[in-house]
């Protein structure tokens, strides 16, 4: 046996006073520079080998195998080092500079890798060995490093307070508080302040904080072997090890499994953005090291045997499947404060989680303190239970990634989770016990096994699916938990039909089939297919519900369109959308699929595309921010031929204005012709090209709608002829240049320029003035960019359209509402001097598909009557000349303003004055109601006598 004594150094110079304290404030800014470091290296690790679910999940992998390395060193360092606290000192700075060197090596290891990975970009398996390679080799130093650290101080420690169970809990017990700290610091300040490298080297000052302490104390501090003899190890201390070490592996595998499960749980419930995913990650490392804190101040007691180890196995067993069946009920009742997104993510995630982790921070301690009784040494026996618990995470993260969440579900892998923690308590040895006390050993067993039976099978699809409904208004037709996201199909009904489909991805929508959101979709296709003289090579990242495929798919110049996406379980369940596979744009045999990465393909892909276009997720969603910089617009850029165009979706209305200035501002960056146009409202589209467009002629510009496909989608889209689509300009570079001029742009380095709050200003300054038609009218006429590329005459022409973009943003977007605005106004204007039918129809809160639909259901519906109101009025029929008061009157009121308005522009003024009598008393003071009686009076009124509401 290996006896370690303390003893004093004379002292020569101040030392720091070797106090448990001083350990424990140095391995809480361990566990800060740790977790920053690994979130720097994450962030980063996948602008090399991809930002997909997988990639990230090898990635991970990868770190905590570098982590099991060290923990494995750790064993035979423990044993061997003289002075272990000098040793850590040694470690904690190694991995402070080779973390730092990492960081600021990692712009340069694109070019690197890439000559390794292009090779294999359609080799999914090849690829998924390499990653996780690549991550390791670039990671292995400093996560090796970071490992070994918790082994050598627990020798230390434990000589120091005379307790090992009380020091492995403290120091467990801060370093992951350290951690949960640097989670939030990172997320919240240093990332939006410093940037990514910035925020490295300060995981770096911490670790290296951390090493001056250490060097310091170790000053103070010597340990001598004085005697080294070793028993020979008994057979039944041998096998308790290795049921210590199996439960270890277990726990640590089952906790890092449900890390994965509960954040694709509460993604269903939770936006998923950086912050909320800080703010998860957070509460699972507070309860994890409020567990160890527990169970050190139980073990300074004696109160730490190995059932007190199983009962918090059966425990965190018990804890999950009541955080499961209660969920539901907690979500209802914090639904009130929903708004207060954080502390509602804090709550939500506290219920879900934060029991499951405290037992487990109790239970690696518990199985340290009873693992150290039977081995002689405390580093080694820290050394083993760290890399069995590592390993055990490495592997429970990977399969929960790759195998639970795509074939078991969530509910089932919750279940799944409950038993392993149930098999933990049971491979915990205990001491031999008399007879009589036996049965009382088996309690913590009996406990999970209840827990087990009283498992709520159903309550996914039953409770928290249909929360997936209520969210959204919609009813389910298709779900499928996948390795990306758990996808819901919904259909919203008008009348009891399916009216359009809502494609959500975790609690998040992201596309539809709804009109108005097919019209900017479609646009990326057709706006650069009339700017551009022939495009027959097209690259689209991000499929959705196909809107941009099958207006791509349209143009029959095309001869080749490569679609990139990373879920396949989207691309797989979009024929709920196309059931007929003549009309499914992915069955057009031009079309290529590649389930990857976009920046990843872009970066090793050989093609070059006339079109490269794209709408991802929103910015602010996780991992997606790397899909907005300036470094992969010009990648998009380098890979366009000489002439080629981009466009991209700029989702306006989810950011705020100073984040949408910097995505502008990063995409004029690298392209120098940029322009933005309108797609509807703040959905807006960034377009550039390499080298500048050739100047099109009106025949090119304009042979879109000869063709009968993309005639019809125009026409259904809002979009009638050319000079219409020309007015959907905003602005120029020249005009985004000077609005950007004082704004940063959004760089890798700086991913936190979009902030992860989902909300954006109601109205702002620069919004309404890139917005405002009529001085995107004056810009376009005014542009040398549109004056070289555009002819004359169809900016000339372009007036009208831009008139009635102005007509339907004004609609929706008050700030556009000039002095003296009347929505009837605009309305009627369409309806007498447009042929336009959709356009009148949505600004009515109707469609082509609901008049349908209404239609079908006949009159005696009044919703119906309502929308065959619109319809009639939209597709310029006759007014009917036999309604009467009774019918009438049993018109929803939108319906009756809708028919006296119907028969103002039918010219019967006179029918419209007596139907206005009708209108009940509580209507008149609506105020869609007053809008229209001041457009009455001036339009629609005899000589004798105006059009005027009796009392309102």
């Amino acid at each position: 046996m290996v006896i370690l004594v303390r003893m004093e150094r004379p002292q020569t110079a101040p030392a720091v006073p070797a106090t448990a304290a001083a350990f424990y404030g140095m391995f809480f800014l361990s566990g800060a520079g740790a977790l920053v470091f690994e979130n720097v290296w994450f962030s980063q690790t996948g602008l090399i080998v991809g930002n997909s679910v997988w990639a990230a999940a090898l990635v991970a992998g990868a770190f905590m195998a570098g982590l099991a390395l060290g923990n494995a060193a750790a064993i035979r360092l423990a044993r061997r080092v003289r002075e272990p606290v000098r040793a850590y000192a040694v470690l904690e700075a190694t991995a402070a500079l080779s973390g730092a060197a990492l960081v600021a090596g990692f712009p340069l290891l694109p070019a690197l890798f890439g000559p390794l990975l292009g090779p294999f970009l359609d080799n999914a398996a090849a690829l998924n060995a390499l990653r996780p390679a690549i991550a390791f080799v670039l990671m292995a130093i400093p996560a090796t490093a970071l490992g070994a650290t918790l082994p050598l101080l627990a020798k230390p420690l434990e000589t120091l307070t005379g307790n090992y169970g009380h020091a492995l809990g403290r120091l467990y017990g801060f370093n992951t508080l350290g951690a949960l700290a640097g989670t939030l610091l990172a997320e919240l300040l240093l990332i939006p302040l410093l940037g990514l490298r910035g925020t490295g080297y300060f995981a770096a000052a911490c670790n290296l904080a951390a090493a001056v302490i250490a060097w310091r104390i170790s000053q103070d501090m010597v340990f001598e072997k004085v005697t080294s003899t070793k028993n020979a190890e008994q057979p039944p201390a041998k096998a308790e090890r290795r049921r210590l070490l199996v439960a270890a592996f277990l726990a640590g595998g089952a906790l890092l499994a449900l890390e994965v499960l509960w954040f694709r749980f509460l993604l269903l419930f939770e936006d998923g953005t950086t912050l909320i995913f800080a703010v998860m990650l957070a509460v699972v490392l507070g309860g994890i090291g409020l567990g160890g804190l527990l169970a050190s101040r139980l073990s300074r007691r004696g109160r730490l045997p190995e059932g007190v180890a199983r009962f918090a196995a059966a425990g965190a067993a018990a804890a999950l499947v009541a955080s499961y069946a209660g969920f539901g009920l907690v979500a209802k009742i914090l639904a009130p404060i929903q708004t207060q997104f954080v502390l509602t993510t804090v709550l939500l995630s506290a219920f879900l989680m934060g029991p499951v982790a405290l037992a487990s921070g109790f239970l690696f301690t518990a199985l340290g303190d009873r693992l150290r009784a039977r081995m002689s040494d405390a580093g080694a026996a820290t050394g083993a239970l760290t890399l069995a618990n590592t390993a055990g995470a490495m592997l429970g993260a990977l399969l929960a990634a790759f195998l639970l969440l795509p074939f078991l579900g969530l509910e089932r892998s919750f279940f799944l989770m409950a038993f392993v923690y149930g098999a933990t308590a049971l491979v915990i040895p205990i001491a031999p016990v008399q007879e009589e006390v036996r049965w009382r050993r088996r309690r913590p067993a009996l406990v999970a096994l209840l827990a087990l039976v009283l498992f709520p099978f159903g309550r996914m699809a039953a409770t928290y699916y249909h929360g997936v409904e209520e969210r959204f208004g919609g009813r389910l037709v298709a779900a499928r938990e996948g390795l990306v996201q758990t996808t819901f199909y919904l259909s919203h009904d008008f009348l009891g039909e399916p009216l359009f489909l809502r494609l959500a991805t975790n609690s998040y929508s992201m596309a539809s089939t709804a009109i108005g959101v097919q019209r900017y979709m479609k646009l990326f296709a057709y706006l650069p297919a009339a700017l551009h003289p022939r495009i027959e090579s097209v690259l689209l990242v991000c499929f959705g519900v196909g809107a941009t495929a099958s207006a791509l798919t349209d143009l029959p110049e095309v001869k080749a369109i490569d679609v990139v996406d990373v879920s396949r379980d989207i691309l797989e369940m979009s024929d709920v959308v196309y059931p007929d596979p003549r009309r499914h744009p992915l069955r057009d045999p031009r079309v290529s699929v590649h389930v990857e990465d976009a920046r990843f393909f872009l970066q090793h892909t050989p093609k070059r595309y006339d079109l490269i276009t794209g709408e991802p997720p929103p910015p602010k969603m996780a991992g997606v921010a790397s899909l907005y910089t300036r470094e992969y617009f010009a990648l998009m850029k380098e890979r366009l031929n000489p002439g080629g165009m981009a466009t991209y979706w700029l989702p306006a209305y989810l950011l705020l204005e100073g984040e949408a200035m910097s995505v502008i501002r990063a995409f004029c960056d690298a392209f120098e012709d940029c322009s933005l146009w309108s797609g509807l409202n703040r959905d807006w589209i960034l377009a550039g090209s390499r080298g500048g467009l050739a100047p099109v002629s009106r025949q090119n510009f304009s042979r879109l709608w000869a063709l009968p496909g993309a005639r019809k989608e125009l026409r259904r889209i809002g979009v009638d002829r050319p000079e219409q689509l020309i007015g959907q300009f905003m602005a120029d570079a020249t005009a985004l240049r000077e609005l950007t001029a004082q704004a940063l742009p959004l760089e890798d380095n700086y991913p936190r320029r979009v902030r992860s709050a989902l909300f954006a200003e109601p109205a702002t300054p620069r919004y309404a003035w890139l917005m405002d038609a009529e001085r995107g009218r004056e810009r376009l006429e005014a542009s040398p960019w549109a004056e070289k590329i555009l002819p004359k005459a169809l900016i000339r022409d372009s007036r009208l359209g831009f008139h009635r973009r102005a007509i339907l943003e004004a609609a929706s977007y008050p700030d556009l509402q000039r002095a003296g605005y009347n929505f009837w106004s605009d309305v009627a204007e369409l309806v007498r001097h447009s042929d336009l039918v959709d356009v009148p129809r949505w600004l009515l809160g109707s469609g082509a598909t609901v008049a349908e639909i209404a239609a079908r259901v006949g009159p005696a519906d009044p919703l119906a009557a309502e929308h065959l109101a619109v319809n009639a009025l939209a597709t310029r029929q006759r007014p009917d000349a036999t309604i009467d008061r009774n019918r009438f009157l049993a018109l929803t009121p939108k319906a009756q303003v809708v028919t006296v308005f119907h028969y103002c522009l039918a010219g019967l003024p006179v029918q419209a004055r007596s139907q206005m009598e009708w209108i009940p008393e509580e209507l008149r003071s609506q105020p869609f109601y007053r809008s229209f009686v001041l457009w009455a009076d001036k339009e629609c009124a005899t000589p004798a006598e105006p059009l005027r509401a009796s009392s309102s």
